[in-house]
């Protein structure tokens, strides 16, 4: 009876342990992404409109196609600032 109940234990210590490290690393995780938009707030917060628009054309597009992803992004802003300016902003 003495070699399940420590056998249980170890069993039971050893999944807390995973349970511990999961935890440690998800909490990790989280508090990377959370700096990481605060941070990105903190940087775009005195940039005028285009600026803003550009900042974020500059993050990082998944896949092969990075070159065309983001020049299509900057000529959405291009024609984003063009229309500000029509209207007189």
């Amino acid at each position: 009876m003495e070699d399940n109940t420590s056998i249980i234990v170890g069993v039971v210590l050893g999944l807390l342990c995973l349970i511990l490290v999961f935890a440690t690393i998800s909490f990790g995780v989280y508090k990377y992404k959370e700096l990481e938009i605060n941070n990105f707030q903190v940087t775009i917060d005195n940039l005028s409109d285009e600026q803003k628009c550009l900042h974020i054309c500059g993050f990082e597009f998944r896949g092969s196609a990075y070159y065309d992803n983001y020049k299509f992004c900057v000529e959405k802003c291009d024609r984003i600032s063009e229309r500000s300016i029509a209207k007189g902003g």
